[in-house]
Formats: C-alpha cells, structure tokens, sequence
C-alpha cells in the first residue's frame, strides 16, 4: 500500500503504469474531471471518475482485488480509508472474477484520510474498506484508476 501527494508523483517513474496515471492526473487542470472510463493503456490502464456520500464505518466493507492494483486519487471532499491484510479478514462474499472484487469484514490494520491531491494505491493483497465518512457523511469525489497486474 502507498499513501502519498501527487506532489511527490516523480518517486514513481520507476513504475511505468503508476507513473503514467500520476502525470495523467497531475495534466487535468485543476484536476478537472476526466470523461467515463478513460483507457490509458489498452488492457491495462483505466480510470472513472467515482462520486458519493461517504457513510459510518459500520456500513462499510473491505473490497480486495486479485488481478488489478487501484489508484484511489481525492478530487473533492475527504474519504476515510481503512486498510488490512487480505488474510487477516473473513470473506463477506465469495470472490467475483468477472468484476476482480472480494468483500470481506475484520478489524483494521490502519486508517488513513485522504483529501484533495492525495493518493492512495492499494495493490492485491491490500484489503481496504473505502468511503468512509470523517466527521459526518459528505460528497466525495475521486478518481479510481485500475491498472491491470502482469503475469
């Protein structure tokens, strides 16, 4: 798991397909928000623009993913992200290879909070029970990039 700025995207060029979606962001102006499902790099690299209201922990789950690694990146609002080990967690759901999702409940191994300009990139293995409110539900937009692992 990596939590960042896009300020710091340079950290990241020895990682092709991270580095290519941190200058794609870091092109938007003012991080305006891109059209539907953006393809990067066909196969490998896309992004949608997600908006909702983040909600109490307790009605969260963590999602896992086994062939792709996400880029959660805060356009606006703030989102509360929960992280743990993928075996730490007890499946909600059996996984759903056709949508390379897995939801499962336990406790966190960390919490971070992410506004405007942070990143957070959850690879496979990284559990991570997204929007998560801080202080009250509120608007969050952000922008989710999936990039397609090799193998």
């Amino acid at each position: 798991m990596i939590f960042d700025s896009l300020k710091n995207k340079d950290n990241y060029k020895y990682f092709p397909a991270l580095y290519h979606a941190l200058n794609y962001l870091d092109s938007l102006p003012d991080w305006e928000l891109p059209a539907p499902n953006v393809v990067l790099d066909e196969d490998r690299l896309f992004c949608n623009l997600v908006t909702f209201t983040s909600k109490p922990e307790e009605q969260c789950l963590y999602e896992a993913h086994r062939n792709y690694i996400d880029v959660h990146f805060i356009v606006s609002g703030v989102e509360r992200i929960a992280t743990a080990d993928i075996g730490s967690l007890t499946p909600a759901n059996p996984y759903a290879p056709e949508k390379d999702i897995e939801f499962l409940t336990g406790s966190a191994d960390g919490c971070y909070e992410l506004k405007p300009g942070r990143f957070m990139v959850c690879f496979p293995g990284d559990a991570h029970k997204v929007a998560m409110m801080k202080d009250g539900p509120a608007e969050v937009r952000k922008i989710v990039f999936k990039i397609k692992m090799e193998g």
